[in-house]
Formats: C-alpha cells, structure tokens, sequence
C-alpha cells in the first residue's frame, strides 16, 4: 500500500516536458509555421508564391501586405498572455511556473557616465532567447482574427494576401481587413509598424507595370515596393526572382 502519491502523477509534465508543448501545437493554426515541429520559413515562401501563381492562373491581381511588428517579443502583454495561456494549457502547474518566470524579470539602466536607474520590474514581453518564447508568442497571436485575404506567419513575421479580379476589389478588401487586423493588435497591446510595413502588388499585365497598390492605415498609405523581401526571398511583380531588393 502506497503511503503518498508519486509527484509524477502530481505533475505528469515533469516525466513528459514536451507534453504542454504538443498541446499548444495542436491548437495552433496552420497559417503559423515559426518555429514549430516539421515547418520552416521554405514552406511559407513557397506557400505565398503558390497562390499568388494561381491568382495569375485565374487571370486576377494578388495585393500582399507584410506586416512589421515593433518590438514585438518585447511588448507582448503578461495578462492578455495569462488568458490566452488558460485557454491552451490545461496544466495548471506548468502555466504557474511560466508566469512566475515572466513576472519576476527586472532591469537596472547603467549610463557610460557611472549612473544608474533604480530597479524597475517588466510588466510586460517575454524573454529574448529563451526556448520557451517562441511558443509563448505562438499561442499570444494565434487567435488573429478571420480575414477574407490568405495569412501567412512565421513568428513576428507576417503577411496576408487577397487576390481578385479588379484593383478596386483588391484594395478594398485589403484595407478592411488591414482595419480588422489593426484592431485585433491594439486590443492586445501589438503595435504596427506604419514606417516599416510594405504593400506590394503582382501581376503580369505590363500595360499596369506603374500602379501602385494603395493599402491605408490610420490614414497613411503604406509604402509600395516592387520587390519586397519576405523571409529572405525578394518577391518581384511577376515572381520571376531576377530583381534583388535595394540595399
């Protein structure tokens, strides 16, 4: 007869480490591919430039907006992440340890004069480099809002593509959706990156070689380029991959 019960069955997740990953995995959606078991940023520049090819198939313009998220590790917000963590890992003991891990984080400023600021306490992002945080942020973003435009995710970096057959209908879709989007990040503390965000379009009419695809947000146009680069690949108009990007 046992006279206590073995802290394996207490917190099953200490024999099986991986376990809470594989539950956070499960509930990921398939649009996000960072840094996730069997995916890799190959697959999501092969995923983008397959259905831009379908859209030239179908005889229809492909606007892509990439997304820039400023400091987005850093300004991931602890209690929006204690929500989203509760509704994916059932393990209450592992969600504990995580959350202990990310509120007793602190910092002292040390100027190259010899002084220093007083102690301050992080309230917010998770921890640059650590194992965990790439999952952490996973499960922070993985309830992006729907959207008529296709997402595309590795981690921070993010695109959506919406293909139709008019520049009117594309634009249109593209800017509601970039309102819906926009929305969903200021609601959990994300903030986007006007400045550095690009539009790009592609086509292979030449006749419209010189239009520029106008995407809005907050009443800025964001910056067109003819060759942006996602994931380390230029994607030029007509994907022919002969136009490196400008340094």
């Amino acid at each position: 007869m046992e006279l206590y019960t073995p802290y394996t069955q207490l917190i099953p997740s200490l024999v099986d480490p991986l376990q809470p990953h594989r539950v956070v995995d499960s509930q990921l959606p398939r649009e996000q591919a960072g840094f996730r078991r069997g995916r890799s940023t190959a697959d999501q520049v092969t995923l983008l430039c397959q259905d831009i090819e379908d859209s030239f198939q179908d005889n229809e313009k492909a606007g892509v907006v990439y997304l820039d998220l400023t400091a987005a590790y850093d300004t991931v917000w602890h209690r929006g992440l204690h929500l989203k963590l509760l509704r994916t890992i059932p393990d209450r003991h592992i969600l504990k340890f995580i959350m202990e891990t990310l509120s007793n984080r602190s910092f002292i400023l040390h100027t190259s004069s010899g002084q220093c600021s007083r102690l301050r306490r992080l309230k917010n992002g998770v921890p640059q480099g650590s194992v965990l945080s790439p999952m952490l942020f996973n499960v922070y973003i993985h309830d992006l809002p729907d959207t008529a435009s296709r997402k595309y995710g590795y981690a921070d970096d993010l695109a959506i593509m919406l293909s139709r057959p008019t520049w009117k209908a594309m634009e249109e879709g593209l800017n509601e959706d970039m309102g819906t989007l926009v929305a969903y990040l200021r609601r959990w503390h994300l903030q986007l990156s006007v400045g550095k965000s690009v539009a790009a379009a592609y086509y292979l009419s030449t006749r419209e070689a010189r239009r520029e695809l106008e995407v809005r947000v907050d009443n800025k146009c964001l910056e067109v380029q003819q060759a942006p680069k996602y994931l380390g690949v230029c994607l030029d108009r007509t994907l022919s991959f002969k136009q490196k990007k400008k340094s």
